[in-house]
């Protein structure tokens, strides 16, 4: 899935809280309070109530530029990645990037329909949540 959206903010703006969003989550499931210059090649594991975990590795880190991670589980490697272009007048463009890669055949096909029938409301929500990032 790939989502284009102008922000109304310069790109240190929201990538400031992509960094803080990266460093509570890390705070969360490690309990290690990092420097935001030590992101790049972190690695760690997360887990849901629900039991389920998934190891989760930052595989790029450029500031106000580029932010992407890797989230691999027993069933899917899922790739993300937000670049930020800055334009005119203090304003920049998200170029967000997502791919689901399943470990088996029926999780490929199970991801194929998923994508379909929910695409449409997981973009809206992303741009939502985008927008918002934006008013903090």
């Amino acid at each position: 899935m790939k989502i284009t959206m102008n922000l109304p903010v310069e790109p240190a703006v929201f990538f400031k809280q992509l960094q803080l969003s990266a460093l509570a989550d890390i705070r969360t499931h490690t309990g290690r309070d990092l420097l935001p210059g030590s992101l790049r090649g972190f690695s760690y594991v997360k887990k849901w109530p629900n039991g389920r975990q998934a190891r989760l590795q930052i595989t790029d880190m450029e500031p106000n530029k580029v932010y992407a991670y890797t989230l691999a589980t027993p069933q899917d490697d899922f790739r993300v990645s937000y670049r930020l272009v800055p334009l005119a007048s203090g304003k920049s463009r998200l170029e967000y990037e997502e791919s689901l890669v399943a470990k088996t055949a029926r999780g490929t096909a199970n991801n194929r329909v998923s994508g379909l029938l929910m695409g449409w409301f997981r973009k809206r929500r992303f741009k939502k949540m985008a927008l918002k990032m934006c008013q903090s």
